[in-house]
């Protein structure tokens, strides 16, 4: 478990900061789907934001427990 546990030690930062520029990207085509008129389709992507953002926690928390092993 011992490799793994270091693994994950350099994952889990790598994950979150993938997951925050998700993030953001995806804040950009909201912006873009609004320019262009398709709030249809901005209100859906806003959705997909919250997802990811609700995620950021969680990375954060096994960060900070898997730092601790």
């Amino acid at each position: 478990m011992g490799e793994n546990v270091e693994k994950l030690k350099h994952l889990l930062p790598h994950l979150l900061e993938h997951n925050l520029e998700h993030v953001k990207e995806h804040r950009r085509w909201v912006a873009l789907c609004e320019e262009a008129g398709m709030k249809d389709i901005a209100d859906d992507l806003r959705e997909v934001v919250s997802h990811f953002e609700a995620c950021t926690p969680y990375f954060e928390s096994a960060i900070s427990k898997i730092q601790k092993i």
